[in-house]
């Protein structure tokens, strides 16, 4: 039996408050079982729960365990590969349908911060930053596209006078800035979102890590202790689901991501390289991406690996990276490092569907952009299992392809496809 504890990190040394969960005993009904209490469970059990469905989640460890409260903390408005890409891909209805399903995503996240008083730090704005002339023509396509999607609030500006405006960083050349973008306390706001969950009358049972599913059109979900009958399940896992479902999982990667907070900055340094309070990241394949706390330390994250593996010294390895960034912050501490994993898929998109012959549904693979996107896409399989699917199928028709390499090779091919994005990020090209 597995012992439901965060792992040591920034938020949770800062979690508003601690509140016991029962382990799932026994047999249980319902409407429909969400197995995962991250965002996308969450969310999904919440719009549920609104639809008149008595709803029960599932979860293996804590609400919030997984890369849902230990992420950066930014909302962002967007894909992997950005809006900018997505036009000639999918064509520019389609283009706009998703555009528009990441910006009902965020916000989701405003109005149950709202609606359930949920104190969790947010900070409106989110802000790109360029490291070659190529990103910064990245950027400005993605203004155009945007725009030619009925959005005409992105502005993209060249020069370190712009980047000064923004941070105290000589590491970029120009800026791209989203006012719809946002950051946060991740883990705060899934556990009030959990609060939100039962004060709607919802059940969520931690410590209930689920072994097995009989996927039929009449599902059982099977935990350690308990079963959970209901006439629908879906399952909100992500990275952590275990092999539970393994022809969903062979569309997916783990990826590991790495963050460290700072001590608490003094007011002046703080406001000199943070000097607009939004959340930032750089265009680059693998990339930086840091924000300011609410009570002034710099988290700072990146250095994602394959395969969810953690390499040593982690902590000194981001550190060299944000002093390369902000040289002002050479002899500042480090008191928090910590790191998790998210799925990507071949598509870099969302995969997402309804295994075959049965009521279980499921949605994952959110490459990285996960905090938007889980809350709309809750909303949309809330949507599907009422019997209304058109804006869940914008997404399930997206052609998802198992891994190149199969189970034993798909994380080297996949590392040795970074490798050369890599490469492209030292030779100045974009990652959008």
């Amino acid at each position: 039996m597995s012992n439901p504890s965060y792992v040591d990190s920034y938020y949770t040394s800062t979690l508003n408050s601690e509140f016991d969960l029962p382990q799932l005993v026994g047999e249980q009904e319902c409407d429909v079982c969400v197995v995962g209490a991250g965002f996308t469970g969450l969310s999904t059990a919440i719009h549920l729960l609104k639809r008149g469905y008595k709803v029960i989640l599932l979860e293996g460890d804590k609400v919030g365990w997984g890369a849902s409260g230990r992420n950066g903390g930014q909302a962002i408005i967007g894909y992997n590969n950005g809006i900018g890409m997505m036009e000639q891909r999918f064509g520019l209805e389609d283009t706009r349908h998703y555009l528009n399903f990441v910006l009902e995503g965020c916000q989701i996240i405003r109005d149950h911060i709202a609606e359930f008083d949920i104190q969790c730090d947010l900070k409106e704005g989110h802000a790109g930053l360029a490291t070659s002339e190529r990103q910064l023509k990245a950027m400005e396509h993605e203004q155009e596209v945007w725009a030619r999607c009925g959005h005409d609030d992105i502005s993209v500006n060249r020069g370190l006078g712009a980047v000064h405006e923004m941070v105290g960083s000589n590491n970029y050349l120009g800026t791209y800035y989203d006012p719809n973008g946002a950051h946060l306390h991740p883990l705060n706001l899934a556990r009030g979102e959990a609060r939100g969950l039962l004060q709607l009358g919802g059940k969520i049972f931690e410590n209930s890590r689920v072994t097995r599913i009989d996927k039929s059109m009449t599902p059982k979900v099977h935990t350690e202790k308990g079963v959970v009958s209901a006439k629908y399940v879906v399952l909100s896992g992500n990275a952590y689901m275990g092999g539970l479902v393994p022809e969903m999982e062979s569309k997916l990667v783990p990826v590991s991501s790495f963050i460290v907070t700072t001590e608490q900055l003094p007011e002046a340094v703080a406001k000199d390289i943070i000097r607009k309070d939004y959340g930032y990241c750089d265009w680059n394949y693998i990339l930086d991406y840091y924000r300011l706390t609410a009570d002034r330390r710099l988290l700072f994250g990146g250095k994602s690996f394959y395969g969810g593996k953690e390499p040593a010294n982690i902590a000194g390895r981001l550190r060299d990276n944000m002093v390369k960034v902000f040289p002002q912050l050479k002899n500042t501490r480090i008191e928090y490092s910590w790191g998790g994993n998210f799925a990507i898929t071949y598509s870099r998109m969302p995969d997402v569907g309804r295994l075959k012959n049965s009521n279980v549904f499921y949605a994952h693979g959110y490459s990285g952009t996960g905090v938007t996107t889980t809350h709309i896409m809750g909303r949309l399989l809330s949507e599907a299992v009422a019997g209304s699917a058109e804006r869940f199928d914008v997404f399930e028709k997206i052609p998802q392809i198992p891994m190149p390499g199969g189970k034993l090779l798909k994380v080297p091919a996949v590392i040795m496809g970074s490798w050369y994005y890599q490469m492209r990020d030292k030779l100045g090209a974009s990652r959008k």
